[in-house]
């Protein structure tokens, strides 16, 4: 009995020396932190049938105080997919190319915000530039929309900085229309970038 008390004593003593670096910096942490992302592009719905998965590349700047779960992030991204081949006539087979850059402001929610992985909810609203180029028909067309996002991600906290992996679900206002922003009858752009990044 003794024995098993002196043994929990000393694994007590283990994980709360591990611990300690890892609450201690969360405490410290600056509420400022800068970041950098990237990963792949799915197109979704409508916009699936004309673009291929792409990729995607971007940067953030994340305010927060440490150990609070909501913070605040604004973040700029560069979305590129190939479109997929079609019939141009005359037996030209072409695609289109799609380049989106976003910048969005958006709330983020942290489950377990003192714990080394960290579960979070992130949404808000943001502005698109979307453009589609086609060399064989010379279009080089582009038009700027408003556009809401939600998704998830995890955080992983290592020393001096953090790794993480989201999925965001980005829906931009009669974005087809690309070029012509008087089409009311445009439809949604939608797509998904799954990104892994880096704060610190």
């Amino acid at each position: 009995m003794k024995r098993t008390a002196i043994n929990a004593a000393v694994l007590g003593l283990v994980l709360s020396a591990a611990a300690a670096p890892i609450s201690a910096q969360a405490i410290v942490g600056s509420p400022v932190r800068l970041g950098i992302m990237g990963g792949a592009t799915a197109p979704l719905s409508d916009f699936s049938d004309a673009a291929k998965t792409g990729w995607n590349a971007g940067v953030l700047v994340n305010i927060g105080v440490p150990l609070v779960p909501v913070s605040f992030r604004v973040d700029g991204q560069w979305q590129q997919l190939q479109g997929k081949n079609y019939d141009g006539g005359g037996g030209l087979v072409t695609h289109d190319d799609f380049r989106i850059i976003d910048g969005t402001a958006n709330v983020v929610y942290t489950f377990g915000a003192a714990l080394p992985t960290k579960f979070y909810l992130i949404g808000g609203a943001g502005v698109y530039n979307v453009r589609v180029k086609n060399d064989d028909f010379d279009l080089n067309a582009s038009s700027t929309k408003f556009g809401l996002n939600g998704g998830v991600g995890f955080k992983f906290q290592l020393t001096g900085f953090s790794t993480f992996i989201e999925a965001r679900y980005h829906n931009v206002f009669k974005g087809s229309a690309v070029g012509d922003v008087n089409d009311d009858n445009a439809k949604s752009l939608q797509f998904v970038p799954i990104s892994v990044g880096i704060t610190f």
